[in-house]
C-alpha cells in the first residue's frame, strides 16, 4: 500500500496496527514531516517525492490512498494519472477531496459574496476549489472506475472548518484563548461527526467527497 501524500505517517501507522502483514509506503514532500514518521516504530518506508512523479515502477501497489492532497497541488490530473501508473490492474484507489467549489455549501457563498473566500488558500494552502462533478471527471479521465462516493462536511462541519481558519487570522488570536469559543468548537466537532455519519450518502451541500475507484483489469473495461 502507498500512502501519496503521506504527512508524518498517520494513517499509515492506524493501518499497519489494523493489517499487521500489509507493506506499507508513505511518500511526501516534507522532508520534516518524513523525519517525524521514521521516528515511530512502526515499519513503513517513507520516500520524500512529488505527487506528480511518483519515484515507484508501474503497477507497484495493490492499494494506493491519497488524503486531502489534491486540492493543494497545480497538476490534479497528473497526481492522478500517477497514482493510476504504480497502482496494480484491479488494485484500488481511494481519495478524499474537499471540493470548496460546491454549490450551495458555505465556501461556495463565501467565494460568490467575497467574504473570507480565500481563508483556506493562505492558511491551508488549498489552491484548487473542486466540486464534485470535477473530481468524477478527473478520476475517469486518468482511467478510473469509481466503485462507491459517500461526502461528509455538511453545513455543521463547514461552519467549525471555516472558524478554525478564520481563528488562523492575525486579527482573531482573540478566538484562541476565549473559553466559550473553544467549547464553542468542541460542541460543533461532535455534531459535525453526527452529522456527517447520518449524511454520508447525501451530495448536497458536502464539500468532502470519499471516493474508492478500481483501475480496471483491461482497457475494455474502462470507466
Amino acid at each position: 500500500m502507498l500512502e501519496v501524500g503521506c504527512g508524518a505517517g498517520r494513517f499509515l501507522r492506524t493501518i499497519g496496527r489494523r493489517r499487521p502483514g500489509w507493506e506499507l509506503h508513505g511518500c511526501d514532500l516534507s522532508a520534516v514531516s518524513l523525519r517525524a514518521g521514521r521516528s515511530f516504530p512502526e515499519p513503513v518506508e517513507y520516500v520524500l517525492a512529488d505527487a506528480h512523479n511518483l519515484p515507484y515502477r508501474d503497477a507497484s501497489f495493490d492499494f494506493v490512498l491519497m488524503v486531502d492532497v489534491l486540492e493543494h497541488l497545480p497538476r490534479p490530473e497528473q497526481a492522478l494519472a500517477e497514482a493510476f501508473r504504480v497502482l496494480r490492474p484491479g488494485g484500488r484507489f481511494h481519495l478524499l477531496v474537499p471540493c470548496e467549489g460546491q454549490p450551495l455549501t458555505l465556501y461556495w457563498l463565501t467565494d460568490r459574496l467575497k467574504v473570507g473566500a480565500d481563508l483556506k488558500e493562505r492558511h491551508g494552502g488549498h489552491i484548487q476549489r473542486f466540486t464534485h462533478a470535477d473530481i468524477l471527471r478527473l478520476l475517469r479521465g486518468a482511467g478510473f472506475r469509481v466503485r462507491n462516493v459517500r461526502y461528509s462536511m455538511h453545513p455543521v462541519g463547514q461552519l467549525k472548518d471555516f472558524l478554525f481558519y478564520v481563528e488562523r487570522e492575525g486579527w482573531a488570536g482573540w478566538l484562541r484563548r476565549n473559553l466559550p469559543f473553544k467549547l464553542f468548537i468542541r460542541v460543533l466537532w461532535v455534531i459535525a461527526h453526527l452529522e456527517s455519519t447520518l449524511l454520508g450518502r447525501v451530495s448536497l451541500s458536502a464539500v468532502a467527497m470519499h471516493v474508492s475507484c478500481e483501475r480496471p483489469k483491461s482497457p475494455c473495461c474502462g470507466s
